[in-house]
């Protein structure tokens, strides 16, 4: 019995897209054009892929809507390496960092890049984890090598000044 095509292993998949000011092309969406109309905290976006939107802005960050007749509900914060959202269906947290993001709340939505190739999903999720314990392992040797140098340096400081000390004592001493 031939595997259908969701059960089939996906490889990754590099990341083909053009992105404009209102234009976007991409090998997965193909052609779409979008014209946002803002004011006042109010917008409409239009949209050739994903029809009319109109919105308006709660507060920074956040916005409710409507698209194509669904009500619509997000909000994304960022805090240092952490994004947070908010939506009608569920909060979630990422933990950004230079190879994608690691949702914290729902492994599933993370993403990881290398080489120019995106990979989503339960495999981003096992490259990130993979990714943050290498970054993590780095970031110890460096603290205690940063910590051994500065012990010697503070030892071998203590040392001269104590001989600094023992030599102008005896000098005193003896002129004395």
């Amino acid at each position: 019995m031939p595997k259908s095509k969701s059960e089939k292993k996906k490889e990754p998949q590099k990341r083909i897209e053009y992105r404009g000011k209102n234009v976007r092309v991409s090998r997965t969406g193909g052609l779409s054009a979008t014209k946002t109309f803002k004011g006042d905290g109010y917008g409409a976006t239009i949209n050739t892929n994903h029809g009319v939107r109109l919105h308006k802005r709660l507060f920074r960050g956040t916005r409710m809507g409507f698209q194509n007749g669904n009500f619509q509900f997000i909000g994304r914060y960022n805090s240092g390496p952490f994004n947070f959202n908010i939506s009608k269906t569920g909060v979630s947290t990422s933990l950004k960092n230079k190879r994608g993001s690691y949702n914290l709340l729902k492994p599933n939505y993370s993403s990881f890049r290398l080489g120019g190739i995106q990979i989503r999903g339960k495999n981003a999720a096992t490259f990130q984890l993979i990714y943050m314990l290498i970054i993590l392992c780095v970031n110890f040797v460096k603290i205690f090598w940063h910590i051994f140098t500065s012990i010697l340096w503070f030892g071998f400081l203590i040392l001269k000044w104590f001989i600094d000390f023992l030599i102008g004592f005896f000098k005193g001493f003896k002129g004395a």
